[in-house]
């Protein structure tokens, strides 16, 4: 009887302490910082933020490498912000992907671009309004995502991406971003959009947010990160793509 009472005791113990960890758990949201490449003040302006942001780094850029060593040096995590066509810039910069283009070319595309950016985690799109809609590119591109065991943020360029699904079928972590939060370069807008992923994440357990390197956008940041980090908690994209939340599982079903 002793033994029993002192299991029963125990359970209530335990069941004490682990209820307030759990109630103490903050939604997690993610943001990405795109574009990184062209401007080292820019991009170190970006890697002093506080907290565990994500950046995404363009090939072809005179910087792109040298931040990446720093970002990896910093602890921040790195994905390959992939060039894609979009519906009105066929060419979306250095190393870009076309509509079209042969397999074995996009293949080694990618591979020279991923070489580009060292520790790189995983791949983003840039722009891709158009080749996001073409599921035999993507693919391709997933199939070398997969063998190379990276992850794929879908930036969400256009609704008809299937960029996502593709990453699902090939089993590519993947994940989608909710909100952009710089569309508008006005500080207003930018607190509004801001605000917007912060609510989302409060609401669903877990958000994307994605930004770029310009002047307002930095500003907003560097003034409201760190109370935004007293309500949720900031978290490298690799977090809500592998493993992947059972909620947002559930939410994307």
């Amino acid at each position: 009887m002793s033994h029993r009472v002192t299991a029963l005791v125990l359970i209530v113990l335990f069941s004490n302490v682990l209820v307030p960890e759990a109630a103490a758990e903050r939604p997690q949201l993610a943001l990405v910082i795109d574009d990184l490449g062209w401007h080292m003040l820019a991009g170190k302006r970006v890697l002093a933020l506080p907290g565990p942001i994500t950046v995404a780094v363009l090939p072809g850029t005179p910087v792109g490498r040298e931040l990446a060593m720093y970002a990896h040096d910093l602890g921040i995590e790195i994905m390959l912000h992939q060039p894609m066509a979009a519906e009105r810039i066929p060419n979306a910069g250095p190393g870009n992907m076309e509509l079209g283009m042969d397999p074995n070319v996009l293949t080694a595309r990618l591979r020279e671009n991923l070489a580009q950016i060292p520790h790189h985690s995983g791949v983003s799109n840039h722009m891709g309004s158009l080749l996001t809609r073409c599921e035999q590119t993507m693919s391709v591109l997933m199939t070398e995502l997969a063998r190379r065991g990276l992850y794929f943020l879908d930036s969400r360029t256009t609704a008809r991406s299937v960029a996502y699904s593709s990453a699902r079928s090939a089993q590519v972590p993947a994940t989608r971003r909710d909100v952009f939060i710089d569309t508008i370069l006005d500080t207003q807008a930018i607190e509004r959009a801001l605000e917007s992923a912060v609510l989302l994440a409060e609401q669903r357990g877990h958000a994307v947010a994605i930004g770029h390197p310009h002047a307002a956008t930095l500003t907003v940041l560097e003034r409201h990160l760190p109370a935004i980090m007293e309500r949720v908690q900031l978290v490298p994209v690799s977090t809500l793509v592998n493993p992947r939340p059972a909620q947002q599982l559930a939410h994307e079903g």
